[in-house]
């Protein structure tokens, strides 16, 4: 599986969900123990026999199995068990892995291609080369299309991106203060150059988590 101890791991209950992030603790024949994962400062709660979705990096490549929750352990820490999965599964479609990651995006809602991308702002909490949610302070309703503009680093520099998307999933922020909502967007017509641009930004974020462990 070329998991080690205190490796970085990102769990979603389903392709569709908030990505969490927590860390491999211990392995034994039956399971994998991690930390509870937390996203923007909530924690994901598990009851025995919930399935997730689990991603991880290696050095060279992404992973992604999906498991069960089968219970939970209190160690130094709290301590999910999550069954060892029978496979593991290479991710081809790179763009479909998702990272949490916070970056300012300017939006409208799309008019027409000669309107100027000025619009309101605001933030991902996670991004794809497929797709991002957004943190907003008003709903957007699923099937409205967007102009999006963001910069991502890069080691050449920032690297603007501006891209069509559609809203696929609305939902609203719970105990936030500020009534704040997610919208998931799906990326429409976006350059191959800057789908890759985007992956390779999630994956060097991505692996320089994992030396930081």
């Amino acid at each position: 599986m070329q998991l080690e101890i205190g490796q970085k791991i990102y769990v979603a209950r389903d392709e569709e969900a908030e990505t969490y992030v927590t860390s491999l603790q211990d392995v034994t024949k039956r399971h994998l123990l991690v930390g509870v994962p937390y996203h923007r400062g909530n924690p994901l709660i598990l009851a025995p026999g919930d399935g997730v979705l689990v991603t991880y990096v290696s050095s060279e490549a992404a992973y992604r199995f999906s498991s069960i929750c089968r219970g939970r352990k209190m160690d130094r820490i709290p301590l999910y068990l999550l069954e060892r999965p029978e496979k593991v599964e290479r991710i081809q479609r790179r763009r479909m892995v998702r990272v949490p990651v916070t970056l300012e995006v300017r939006g409208r809602e799309k008019l027409d291609y000669s309107t100027p991308v000025q619009g309101e702002r605001w933030f991902t909490s996670d991004l794809s080369g497929g797709g991002v949610c957004l943190i907003c302070g008003r709903p957007l309703v699923p099937g409205t299309r967007l102009v999006l503009e963001f910069l991502i680093p890069a080691p050449a520099g920032p690297r603007q991106i501006i891209t069509l998307g559609r809203v696929n999933r609305l939902e609203k922020l719970e105990d936030d203060d500020l009534d704040r909502y997610a919208v998931g967007v799906e990326f429409e017509g976006l350059a191959k150059a800057d789908e890759d641009a985007i992956v390779a930004f999630l994956f060097r974020k991505m692996a320089e988590e994992r030396r930081l462990r």
